[in-house]
């Protein structure tokens, strides 16, 4: 009986209380949904930052990093086309040929003066020689912005006038199939690197993602890739005296036989 009336009054103060308060169910959805292997829509139209409209298909013919931003953004776009600018000239492609970019904002209001003026600044940034025709800097309508963001997995909600949303890249193939994505707003040379050039073999890139993940971890104080020193020698370790212990396993056997 002591046991039975105990259970009962944990489970009634346990129990959620409820009212008549309706459950708010509309809460912006903000979130990155992986969509690896899937396709964006290449006929959707664009305007570049000429004014011209353009569609996916017509720029997007090669290895392609697709950057979602919105251009009057104060904080993570900027830092995370700026990152961008910083490592283009540490890979060993070349631009134009090997790959591209496609920056496009996903706020219908931006106009395209200020994808040029963007365009601009973040070419300069580079400092190095870059052809303008190889990265682009796209605005559109609410439409299109919305087919490109959901096939893309990219969720985003406007709150006042900023916006909530998921800070990364996708890199896809010739025919528009996300094999990768890019997540912060730093890129590592390497893992761009091997981004695009899965692209151009049409590979999805979870096993390597997921390697790179196990050996580097971001650090947001410093704001950049670290090598998991520990991680990576205590595996290697491991693996040694798995193998040692393997060897005098069937060493031994062979000695008795």
């Amino acid at each position: 009986m002591r046991v039975t009336l105990i259970i009962t009054l944990l489970l009634a103060f346990s129990a959620p209380a409820f009212s008549d308060t309706p459950v708010e169910t509309d809460a912006p959805r903000v979130e990155l949904v992986e969509k690896l292997g899937e396709k964006i829509p290449l006929n959707l139209t664009f305007k570049d930052s000429t004014g011209s409209d353009i569609k996916l298909r017509e720029i997007i013919d090669r290895p392609t990093v697709v950057v979602p931003v919105y251009y009057d953004c104060r904080s993570v776009c900027n830092f995370m086309l700026g990152g961008l600018s910083q490592v283009i000239p540490e890979l060993k492609l070349t631009a134009g040929e090997d790959y591209q970019i496609v920056a496009f904002s996903f706020d219908p209001e931006e106009s395209v003066e200020l994808a040029k003026h963007n365009k601009k600044t973040y070419l300069t940034a580079i400092q190095s020689p870059y052809p303008s025709e190889a990265w682009h800097f796209l605005t559109g309508t609410q439409e299109n912005i919305l087919q490109l963001t959901d096939a893309a997995g990219y969720y985003f909600e406007k709150e006042g006038e900023e916006f909530l949303h998921p800070v990364a890249a996708f890199v896809v193939t010739a025919d528009g199939t996300i094999v990768r994505y890019l997540i912060g707003q730093r890129f590592m040379p390497l893992d761009l690197s091997m981004a695009l050039f899965e692209a151009s073999e049409g590979r999805i890139g979870t096993p390597i993602r997921k390697a790179l993940e196990f050996c580097f971890s971001y650090d947001p104080e410093g704001r950049r890739y670290v090598f998991n020193l520990l991680r990576v020698s205590g595996t290697v370790i491991l693996l040694t005296l798995g193998s040692f212990l393997l060897f005098l396993i069937f060493s031994g056997r062979k000695k008795k036989q």
